[in-house]
């Protein structure tokens, strides 16, 4: 079952900004950054606030898209998590102040995830499509299609995150910039969501 729709966020984002340098690792994933030709990454942190309001619209729509990747139904689990993923950055435009446009989203979301390259896409695809074998097929795709989606929706929440609060809109987004930091990014996220997922096993073990 799909998680249930949540409301919007609509804070307002603050002026006050600082800054740090650190080496980027998996636990950076609700934090903005950017990569220097010496490998150091440039963060520049939200406010606490907004910061708290940040994660938890990421993580919401990373568990949206782990809960929608193991739809029993060839495509519209894809569809699902696109939903998720568009949510995702409508929320976040909003926590930053940013004007939002979803047709401008959908490009950028499909410009991004086409950086993978086919072998993750078609991953995707056959992690789809295997659902038409009854049983087995399900079986099949619920071990893999989950993940991808949750890590895609993790790595697409950081990358606009960082964007964002580097003072970015959606105008001035550039996925052609993007594309060697998100595919590194969601190699990363693939563990996290992993992880993620069999805690949420083990939670519906316990219940």
């Amino acid at each position: 079952m799909a998680p249930s729709t949540e409301q919007t966020v609509t804070s307002e984002p603050s002026k006050s900004k600082t800054k740090s340098k650190t080496k980027a690792t998996p636990d950076n994933e609700a934090e903005a950054g950017r990569t220097s030709a010496t490998g150091e990454v440039e963060f520049e942190e939200p406010e606490p606030d907004r910061a708290e309001v940040v994660r938890k619209i990421i993580r919401r729509n990373v568990y949206w898209a782990l809960g929608l990747g193991a739809i029993p139904f060839p495509f519209v689990d894809a569809a699902g998590v696109a939903f998720a993923q568009i949510k995702m950055i409508r929320e976040l435009s909003a926590a930053y102040g940013v004007e939002f446009s979803e047709s401008r989203t959908k490009g950028l979301v499909t410009s991004l995830i086409s950086s993978l390259g086919g072998m993750v896409l078609s991953y995707s695809f056959i992690a789809s499509v295997v659902k038409v074998v009854p049983v087995v097929g399900y079986a099949l795709s619920i071990f893999t299609m989950p993940v991808v989606s949750g890590a895609l929706t993790m790595t697409m929440g950081n990358v606009f995150m960082m964007h964002f609060e580097s003072g970015g809109t959606l105008l001035d987004f550039d996925p052609e910039k993007m594309r060697e930091h998100f595919k590194a990014e969601f190699e990363k996220n693939k563990l996290i969501v992993e992880e993620l997922r069999n805690e949420q096993a083990g939670d519906a073990a316990k219940a």
